[in-house]
C-alpha cells in the first residue's frame, strides 16, 4: 500500500496544469475593464499623440462650425463671457465628430484604431511603432475617407439646418428633417466600422463603405445604444449633465475621451467582424484542404488501382509460359491448374474492383 493509509502517496497523478481554454470564459465587459486597467497609461499617451495629430482636423472643424453655426447663443457678440461659452459649445459639438469619428486626420486615426483594436483583442502593440506603421501604410486610402467624412457631414449638417429654419410647421419638410436625421446617424454609425476594417482587411474604398452600411443597419439597434453611449460619455465630461468646469471636459478631452471613446468602439464593433468577416473568410480554406483530402484519396486509389493492374498482368505472364510449355508436349501439372485458378480469381477481383 502507498503511502501511509493513502496520505504521502508520491505515486498518485496530480489534477495536472489546467487547460485555459477549458475555464469559463469572462463577460465581455468585465473583460473591457480589465484591458481599461491594464492599459490605463498607454490610452492616455495614445489619447495626447492622437490630439497633437489631429490639430488640422479640430483647426478645420471649428472653422466650419462658426460657418454652419454663427451664433449659438444670441448674446455672444455683445457679452465676452457669452461669446467664450459659445465658442465652448461648438467645440463640444465638434468633440463628437471627432470622437466617432467623422472629422479626423485619416492617417492618425488609422494608426490609432490600429491600437485599440489590438487591445480589443488582447494583443500587445507598439505606442509609437505602431501607430506610425499603420498610418503610412494606410494613409492614401484614410486620407480619402477622411475627406469624404469631412464633407458629407459639412452637408448633411447644413442640410439639416436648412429643413428646420425653413420648416415651419410644413409636414413635408418636417418628414425631410427625419429623413435627414435618419442618415445622418447611420453615417456617424458607419464610421464606427470604417476604420477597424480599413486596418484588418484588404478592402477598396468602395467595400468599405458598403460593408459599413450593412453592418449600421443589420446591428441598427445595438449600434445606436453604443452611439447613444459615446454621447453621454461626451456630454459628461463637458458638464453638460452634471453640472461642473468646462475646463475639466478640456483637460479629459486632451488626456483620456477620445481613447476611451475609441476604445468601447471598437471592442464593440471588432467582434461583429469576427463573426462575419474573419470567420468567413477561413471558410474557403477549409473547403480547399477538403478538396485537397479528397485529391489524395483519389490519387491513392489510382496507385491501388496500378498495383492491381501489375500483379494480373504478373499473373497473365505466369499463365502465358504454362501454355508455352503445354504445347511442348508437357503433361500440365497441378500448377497450371492452380493457374487457371489463380486467373478465375483475378477476373472475379477484377469485377469487384469495379463495383
Amino acid at each position: 500500500m502507498a503511502g501511509f493509509f493513502g496520505f504521502f502517496d508520491y505515486t498518485k497523478p496530480g489534477p495536472g496544469v489546467p487547460n485555459p481554454e477549458d475555464a469559463p470564459k469572462k463577460a465581455r465587459i468585465l473583460v473591457f475593464f480589465e484591458i481599461l486597467q491594464r492599459k490605463f497609461w498607454n490610452l492616455i499617451k495614445i489619447n495626447l499623440m492622437f490630439n497633437i495629430f489631429n490639430i488640422p482636423a479640430i483647426i478645420l472643424g471649428m472653422f466650419a462650425a462658426l460657418f454652419l453655426f454663427p451664433n449659438i447663443i444670441p448674446e455672444a457678440l455683445a457679452d465676452a463671457d457669452a461669446l467664450v461659452s459659445d465658442i465652448f459649445l461648438k467645440f463640444i459639438l465638434l468633440s463628437v465628430l471627432l470622437c466617432i469619428p467623422m472629422v479626423t486626420v485619416g492617417p492618425a486615426q488609422a494608426g490609432f484604431t490600429y491600437i485599440l483594436r489590438n487591445y480589443c483583442r488582447e494583443e500587445h502593440a507598439f505606442v509609437w511603432g505602431d501607430f506610425k506603421e499603420n498610418a503610412l501604410k494606410n494613409f492614401k486610402q484614410s486620407m480619402i475617407i477622411s475627406a469624404i467624412g469631412f464633407f458629407i457631414t459639412l452637408l448633411m449638417i447644413w442640410s439639416i439646418r436648412a429643413y428646420i429654419l425653413l420648416g415651419g410647421g410644413n409636414i413635408l419638410m418636417t418628414i425631410g428633417t427625419t429623413l435627414m436625421i435618419m442618415m445622418f446617424v447611420i453615417f456617424m454609425i458607419m464610421h464606427m466600422y470604417i476604420y477597424p476594417m480599413l486596418v484588418t482587411f484588404n478592402l477598396t474604398i468602395k467595400q468599405l463603405y458598403k460593408n459599413a452600411l450593412i453592418f449600421s443597419i443589420i446591428k441598427l439597434l445595438p449600434n445606436a445604444g453604443i452611439l447613444l453611449l459615446c454621447l453621454f460619455i461626451i456630454f459628461l465630461t463637458f458638464g453638460m449633465i452634471i453640472p461642473f468646469s468646462q475646463i475639466i471636459g478640456l483637460i479629459l478631452y486632451a488626456f483620456l475621451t477620445v481613447s476611451l471613446i475609441g476604445m468601447i468602439t471598437n471592442f464593440y464593433v471588432y467582434p461583429k467582424l469576427m463573426k462575419f468577416m474573419i470567420r468567413e473568410e477561413e471558410k474557403p480554406e477549409t473547403e480547399d484542404d477538403d478538396e485537397y483530402e479528397e485529391d489524395e484519396d483519389e490519387e491513392e486509389e489510382d496507385e491501388n488501382e496500378d498495383n492491381e493492374d501489375n500483379e494480373d498482368n504478373e499473373d497473365n505472364e505466369d499463365n502465358e509460359e504454362d501454355t508455352a510449355e503445354y504445347d511442348n508436349g508437357e503433361t500440365p501439372s497441378d500448377d497450371r491448374d492452380t493457374g487457371s485458378n489463380d486467373e478465375g480469381g483475378d477476373s472475379s477481383s477484377e469485377v469487384k474492383r469495379y463495383f
